[in-house]
């Protein structure tokens, strides 16, 4: 059987001390000359060619476009025209100013809750004093209790 052998004949200066560098790198790699010619070898073959490259990339530019384009059809990106933006943002500042304005009618009668409360607090202070209370717990205590439920027919508290 006839084994394969390589026979150059290197000339040049140069020639010697790139053999002498792939020496070295050999030694680094703890590889001999020939295993490291020979890797050197494969991975020059296994390198694409600049024609493969370019038929690889633009494989792979029709790929990326192609999930590009599968994943803008999942996506729907909601597209308006200017008048229906309008639109939107007309009924959004309605919305804000309905809100403004129930806001303003809750203060509003939150204001006349507080000012009836404040009245009717002024009045039962000034009832106080006339109620003559006796120490004893005798005389008025039945007017108090009609008083304190709302029995009394004779006073009636505004409530405005």
């Amino acid at each position: 059987m006839e084994y394969p052998q390589i026979n150059i004949k290197l000339l040049s200066e140069e020639d010697r001390e790139l053999v002498k560098q792939a020496k070295q790198r050999a030694e680094d790699l703890r590889l001999t000359f020939k295993e490291f010619v020979l890797d050197c070898i494969k991975q020059a073959l296994s390198q694409e060619s600049p024609d493969d490259a370019d038929s690889a990339t633009a494989a792979e530019i029709e790929a990326l476009k192609a999930q590009i384009a599968a994943l803008s059809e999942k996506v729907s990106i909601p597209s308006a025209s200017k008048t229906e933006v309008h639109t939107l943002q007309e009924r959004l500042n309605q919305l804000r100013v309905g809100i403004s304005n129930e806001i303003k009618k809750d203060r509003e009668q939150l204001a006349s809750l507080t000012l009836a409360i404040s009245r009717l607090e002024s009045q039962i202070e000034q009832l106080i004093p006339s109620l003559n209370l006796q120490g004893d717990g005798e005389g008025n205590a039945d007017s108090d209790s009609d008083w304190l439920l709302g029995e009394d027919s004779g006073a009636e508290l505004p409530l405005t």
